[in-house]
């Protein structure tokens, strides 16, 4: 059982990054908050530079029904890989649509559990009415160290308008992978703040793609 991992970071992907150690190179699938990072870091130079992962291994797909792949997920912080083997005790929350759905704070997710807070857990991609309930009833009473966690991040970065979601759903027609296209939103917002409209983002998108293709 593969725990935990340090080496140099040499690739991020849409959904994974991809981790040199020694003569060995592992994909982990991360939050896109961890995708979007180093996707940052890589505009300004290379991406070699040692980190640690605190990692679960896992298998994904049906015993007895097709090929199965041993898959690592990866975590910048303890504390991280704890909750999210907690929450994907649940039952109907697998892997991937955990790392989709926790677009809030560790804290504030723990917190809606101890609280029975059916409504902002139902806020969270992929997870219903009747998810939630068995979130809490799964977890309520065993959240306590993770609602003290004080980093207000969430671990996945998630759209917050309808423009946001119609731009996305653009980008993603055209070939961009879903980390990518939030991680182009993010640069138009910040280029241009007065953006109103899906045709006005997407314009920009492009226009920063074609300046940064000139700089190379």
């Amino acid at each position: 059982m593969i725990s935990q991992i340090t080496g140099e970071v040499i690739a991020a992907t849409d959904l994974s990054i991809t981790l040199q150690a020694g003569h060995l190179a592992y994909e982990l699938f991360v939050p896109t908050s961890v995708v979007n990072f180093y996707r940052k870091k890589s505009e300004t130079g290379p991406l070699k530079e040692p980190e640690t992962f605190f990692t679960i291994q896992y298998i994904e797909g049906a015993s007895g029904h097709g090929n199965q792949f041993v898959r690592l997920v990866g975590f910048k912080r303890k504390v991280e890989k704890d909750f999210f083997q907690m929450y994907t005790s649940v039952e109907g929350i697998g892997y991937r649509t955990a790392l989709k759905s926790l677009i809030f704070p560790i804290q504030k997710i723990a917190l809606a559990i101890e609280r029975n807070d059916l409504a902002t857990l139902k806020k969270l991609p992929h997870i219903g009415t009747r998810t939630a309930e068995k979130m809490v009833a799964t977890l309520k009473g065993r959240m306590q160290k993770f609602a003290l966690d004080l980093l207000n991040e969430p671990l996945t970065v998630s759209p917050t308008s309808d423009l946001d979601s119609e731009v996305l759903q653009v980008l993603k027609q055209v070939g961009y992978g879903e980390a990518e296209s939030i991680a182009l939103l993010t640069k138009a917002m910040e280029a241009n703040p007065k953006i109103k409209s899906a045709e006005e983002m997407i314009q920009e998108i492009f226009k920063l793609k074609s300046v940064a293709s000139e700089k190379n």
